[in-house]
This record gives structure tokens, sequence and C-alpha cells, in this order.
């Protein structure tokens, strides 16, 4: 802004200027030596608070190798936390740059040249907006941050974060008698290395709330923990259901057991060995039918007696069954990936292989098979398990092997017969569709056919089509339909996902 042009005003003004600079020179030598130790301690500061909160980063890793389930979620929110604070401090680092460049740079011990610099940081901060980005990008991070806390402790939380975006308690205004904003108060004509620090310590408050909140979410991790006050055995059976031969397998405890305590367990009145609080027992099976495996469980208590704990399981034996099913239907078609589900009682799936007799099978996943064939005629599924480590024989069924069904055709969504001329003209071809059929999304390409129009008082028109699409030559004929003519569809050929071109003959339509 230019000064006044009063001679006298000009004088205060130039005099002021003086003044300033003068008040400067007073006091740099305390004040920016001040400034520059509180930045160095601010700077270290921010690096002890990194090492802090990257070593509980590891702590949640190291959780998550004990419980991933439950440490999951609360990791992954504070690697998000650990992003969004990082992204933030980065931003501040370059404004901090930004202004040392316009401050004339570092020399050649890295120190700031010229700290008392009172003009960088209000070009950069004021004259090129980017203190309102850092004062809106320092509110939504701490909105950000504040969302990751539960709403029952959200009040306290906006209390303590230690990052808060705020103007100090002053009573001074801005030129023309408006209050200071955010940016002029922390930023307009203060020395360089004024606004390196006051940076510095936004970047201090940002590891403080990073620490903060990711301290809060490793809290969780234990704050859901049950305390186990009472003590019951618990018994885990390999299966239920069995077959005759296979070998019944049980895993026996007590809740909330401890690996340092070894209980004493009887099973069918046989005593079983305990490992690290566990003990498992194992048997054959045989007989067909309900069956019960029950014993007990001994084991010290605090005071030192000895407490005894009964428990009882039921399991089923029955003769092998086996079950193969076509998920469409008894029968499988040529040219398409044919779902077959296979399971046989008692036998995992994972154990469940199966072949066939002519054609292909996949196993796509744990009971889940596909099955190709390309003659019709029969094809036999045969079912084999490891039983025990022993490949078995789970039985076999026959399938009949078809072809997929010839298509409709149609124009629009028209059979051949009586079609409206308005609907027929605005068509662009033939179509060939799969009607009623168990598989969707199975579909027929017309390869070719002849078409011929009989219109009254006009010349008999016909065309050859290679595609499903009106020949070129019919198409002004098609548009010109009107009621009481005919079409016709000779020789008309289709192609279904097998391979195979079919002859469909002819079809015809008249128009109303």
């Amino acid at each position: 802004m230019a000064l006044p042009k009063d001679p006298r005003q000009k004088m205060i003004n130039f005099m002021y200027l003086v003044l300033t600079a003068m008040l400067a020179l007073n006091v740099s030598a305390e004040i920016l030596n001040a400034f520059n130790i509180v930045n160095n301690s601010i700077n270290t500061s921010n690096i002890s608070i990194t090492d802090k909160n990257n070593l509980t980063y590891l702590q949640f890793d190291e959780q998550m190798k004990q419980n991933a389930e439950k440490v999951g979620p609360l990791r992954i929110k504070a690697q998000e936390v650990k992003k969004v604070t990082g992204d933030m401090f980065a931003y501040i680092e370059t404004l901090k740059e930004n202004i040392i460049a316009e401050a004339g740079g570092r020399d050649e011990h890295g120190d700031i040249k010229s700290k008392d610099n009172l003009d960088a940081p209000t070009r950069v901060m004021e004259n090129q907006k980017k203190g309102p980005d850092l004062e809106q990008k320092l509110k939504d991070l701490r909105d950000k941050l504040l969302s990751y806390v539960d709403a029952k402790d959200k009040a306290r939380f906006e209390k303590t974060l230690p990052l808060k975006i705020q103007i100090g308690k002053s009573s001074e205004e801005h030129g023309g008698g408006q209050p200071r904003t955010w940016t002029t108060y922390h930023f307009n004509m203060v020395p360089t290395i004024a606004a390196v620090t006051i940076l510095g310590k936004f970047q201090n408050d940002i590891k403080n709330s990073e620490s903060l909140i990711i301290d809060e979410l490793y809290r969780k991790i234990d704050a859901d923990n049950f305390k186990f006050d009472k003590v019951r055995p618990f018994i885990s059976l390999n299966s239920k259901n069995l077959m005759e031969g296979q070998t019944l397998t049980a895993q026996i405890a007590v809740g909330a057991y401890s690996s340092t305590v070894n209980p004493t367990i009887v099973v069918n009145g046989q005593t079983i060995q305990a490992t690290e609080g566990l003990g498992t027992f194992s048997m054959p099976v045989g007989g067909v039918g309900d069956k019960t495996i029950s014993g007990t469980i001994t084991l010290p208590k605090p005071d030192g007696q000895m407490e005894t704990y009964n428990f009882s399981e039921a399991y089923s034996v029955g003769a092998s069954t086996t079950s193969i099913s076509a998920d469409k239907m008894n029968v499988l078609y040529i040219g398409l990936p044919n779902p077959i589900s296979i399971s046989a009682a008692g036998v995992p799936a994972e154990a469940v292989n199966a072949s066939i007799s002519v054609g292909n099978i996949r196993k796509q996943s744990a009971g889940n098979y596909v099955v190709t064939v390309a003659n019709p005629g029969r094809a036999i599924i045969n079912v084999v398990a490891n039983v025990d480590g022993k490949t078995k024989s789970m039985g076999s069924k026959e399938f009949r092997v078809k072809m997929i069904p010839d298509p409709v055709l149609k124009v629009g969504v028209n059979k051949s017969g009586v079609m409206k001329a308005a609907d027929f003209k605005v068509q662009g071809g033939l179509r060939a569709d799969l009607e009623n059929f168990e598989f969707e999304g199975v579909k027929y390409d017309v390869v070719s056919y002849r078409v011929g129009i009989e219109s009254r008082g006009k010349d008999y028109v016909e065309g050859d089509a290679n595609s499903a699409y009106f020949p070129s030559n019919v198409v002004a004929a098609v548009r010109s339909l009107r009621a009481g003519d005919q079409v016709y569809f000779d020789n008309v050929k289709v192609k279904g996902p097998d391979g195979i071109v079919r002859n469909m003959g002819n079809t015809s339509f008249k128009l109303n």
C-alpha cells in the first residue's frame, strides 16, 4: 500500500518503520536465541514421541500374533492414525522449509541464515494463503482423530486432545479494527525462527495427539476381556457322526485352564496323560448307533485342594453314506460346466475326491465339482475318500448325458405367428433364445438365414444374413412394413455353447 501523500504523515510512518527495525535489532540477539533453543527442544521432543509411538505400533503387531481376530480392527485404526498424522507432520515440515527458503535459506552448517526475517512468514502464510489452508487441515485432522474414540469417551478427549486450533486471548485487533485471524495471530510479522518454532509446536501437538489416540486403541485390546472366576470341563470330538472303522478323537480340558497345571483325566475308565493342561483321547469306533464318551477331570484348586469335574459327550456311529447330486438336475449337458455337489457322511469334504467314466471332473472347492462332457449317453461318477490314512470307495452314481435343447426363434420378444407391424419394424434382426432351461446365461448365436418380405403392392424382397442382424438390402423394406405384410425366415442356423451349428428350419411372421 502506498504511503499517504501528507508529508507529516509520511514522516511518522517512516519513523515507525525505522523504530520497528531498531527494536528488532535491539532484542534479536536474546529473543531469537531463545526461540532457537525452544525450537531445538521441540524437535528433540518430537523424535522422542515418535520413538514411543513406533513402539506402540510394534506392540499392536505382537498382539496380532496372539489374537488377530480381536486385534485386527484396532490395529487397522491405529495404522490409519499413523498415516493421517504422518501426512500432516510432513506437510507442516514443507511449510517450515518454504518459510526458511523465503528468508534466504540455510548456511553451510544447516542453520537458518535470517532468523530475524519478518517478511518470509507473512508472505508464505498470509499472502500465499498457506495459513488458512493449514488451519483447515488441522481442524480436519482433529475431527478425524476424535472419530477413532468411542462416543461415550468423545467429550473427555475433546478436552484433553493436545491438538487445538484457536486464537490466544488478546484484545488486539487487526488493521481496520477487525479481529485478528488465526493466521495473522500466529504468523503476521513474526521472525522466521518464531514461525518455524510455532509450526514445530503444532507438529508436537500432532505427535502427542497421535500418542493419546493409539494408546486408547491399544487399551481396548484387553478392555473387554472376561475375568473368569469359574472352571468347567470341555471336550472336543473330531466328529460326532462316524462310520464303522473310523477313529474317534477327543480333546479334553477345562475352561480357562492353565498350561502350567496338568489335570488328571479319566475317559471311559482310562487315565489320560495331560500335556500343558490338555489331554487327548483316541479310540476306534464300532457298532452302528448312538454312543457316549464320559469321564472326570481332577485338578488342584488355588488352596491346594483337589476338585473333580464330570463330563459326558454323545456321538453317533453310522454306516457309510455318500451323496452325489447334480446341482441343476440328474442330467449332464454337453458343452456346459455342470456343477456337482459331493459329500460323504462322517468324512471331511477336503478328504473326498471323485472321478468320471467319460468327460472330465474338476474339484473347485470342498464338496463342489464341475463336470464337462462331450458325447450323449451315460456317465458314471465314482467317489473315494481318505479315511484314517486309507483310500476307501464311497460309492458311485450314473448320470444321463444330453445335448443342450434347441432355442426358440424370435423377433424382439415375439415368436413366429402374428406380430404388430410397429413392433417388428423397430427390431434389428433375428434372435435365438433358450427358454425354460435350468442353467442361467446359456446363449445361442444366430449364424445365418434367408429373409423374405412380401408387402402388399410392392415387389418381393429377400436377402441373406451372416449374423443375427437383418441384411442391409432388406432394412429399408423392414422399416416400411405395414399391417397385412408377411416376413419369412428360411434355412436358419444357430450355434450354442457346445460349438455345434444347428439347422432351425423356417419360421414366419404375419403383421397386423
